[in-house]
């Protein structure tokens, strides 16, 4: 197990409440708008002290209350058995977060704490959406077993930052100083992007073959901005020779921030060619290997979250969906009252009924 129990203040539509977790597999079943996918928001909020569903971090605070506060309560059974708390809270639009009471100054202390990794709806813009969603989620991918990676990502970004205010300023005596910080921070990020797509397609690409059942072989490319450049060097020359080009856009347009993903079927841009409900499909597949992928870096199990997710798929899908499910400390799923939920569950499963903000455990049957 993971979570214990959470205590939930004046968060979102959830009533003021404890809510006491015994088991390793968790069932949230509810009418839509009822909060489940509020507290599986909660969970993930104590795991990364961030939301899935929103960048405006005070939208968790109940409408018309100044503060908020999460509680939660967890054991880690592996290695030497650990107990502790995680508290997440919004007072007068300042966020803290307190791990066994310690106040942490950065979250990526906390990330490497209690993984975990969302399913949901808007998981298809990994596959279909914009190229800073593919990054977004190759970059937390790293972050997952190497938080340290976060500090590389907020380096280049800073130093990105500084010489696009150079560009819109015309300092042309300060671009060859960005462009030489850039390539070093860039090149890193751009190496650790080539092995870890490498070992990410030979984990992704069997569970795709079983689950998606396409005779087909499924891969992920990875497109560096800085194509063909190797070294720092190589990249310095590269910026330098843009320079002029970019200070007529008053902006950086080669860059890590700026590298693509695509997702092939074959030799077809698959994102190009598939249904909505092979896009959907695809990254429901690429969060199992996200998972997959923690447990063989790190040795540990993640806190999986799934948002209404198995609603998408038909019968035989489904069935190999959860059977190619990864190893986990805990699951949640949450469900509407007419799906058929009882045939998941086993003797490791409590099911909560959620109402109007209320969660209350059922009994099970």
């Amino acid at each position: 197990m993971a979570f214990v129990s959470v205590k939930t203040y004046s968060y979102r539509n959830l009533v003021d409440q404890k809510v006491e977790l015994d088991a390793s597999r968790i069932f949230l079943i509810g009418a839509n708008g009822q909060g489940k996918s509020n507290f599986l928001e909660s969970i993930y909020l104590l795991s990364y002290g961030n939301s899935f569903r929103t960048n405006r971090i005070k939208e968790v605070v109940q409408h018309g209350q100044p503060e908020m506060a999460l509680h939660g309560s967890f054991f880690r059974p592996e290695e030497e058995a650990i107990a502790g708390t995680i508290s997440f809270r919004i007072s007068n639009g300042e966020k803290s977060i307190f791990l066994n009471e310690k106040k942490i100054q950065d979250r990526k202390q906390l990330i490497s704490y209690l993984p975990a990794i969302v399913f949901s709806h808007d998981d298809i813009s990994f596959v279909n959406g914009p190229p800073d969603r593919q990054r977004w989620f190759f970059n937390q991918i790293m972050s997952l077993f190497d938080p340290m990676f976060i500090d590389t990502l907020r380096d280049y970004r800073k130093i990105l930052k500084m010489r696009n205010n150079a560009l819109k300023n015309q300092q042309r005596d300060l671009i060859p100083v960005y462009n030489q910080q850039i390539s070093e921070k860039g090149l890193e990020i751009q190496q650790r992007r080539t092995a870890v797509i490498a070992e990410f397609n030979r984990v992704v690409a069997p569970i795709f073959h079983t689950i998606a059942d396409l005779e087909e072989a499924f891969s992920i490319e990875y497109r560096p901005s800085w194509k063909g450049c190797g070294s720092s060097e190589e990249i310095f020359a590269y910026l330098s020779d843009r320079t002029e080009q970019d200070l007529l856009y008053s902006t950086t347009t080669s860059g890590t921030h700026r590298d693509r993903f695509i997702f092939r079927l074959g030799k077809k841009d698959f994102s190009r060619t598939a249904s909505t409900g092979q896009l959907r499909l695809m990254s429901l597949i690429l969060r199992i290997g996200q998972s997959r992928y923690f447990s063989q870096k790190t040795g540990r199990r993640p806190i999986l979250l799934l948002d209404d997710v198995l609603l998408e798929l038909d019968g035989e899908k489904r069935k190999r969906f959860l059977k190619e499910l990864p190893e986990y400390e805990q699951i949640f799923f949450t469900f509407l009252p007419d799906e058929r939920y009882l045939e998941l569950a086993d003797d490791d499963t409590s099911m909560y009924q959620v109402e109007n903000g209320c969660i209350q455990k059922m009994k099970n049957t």
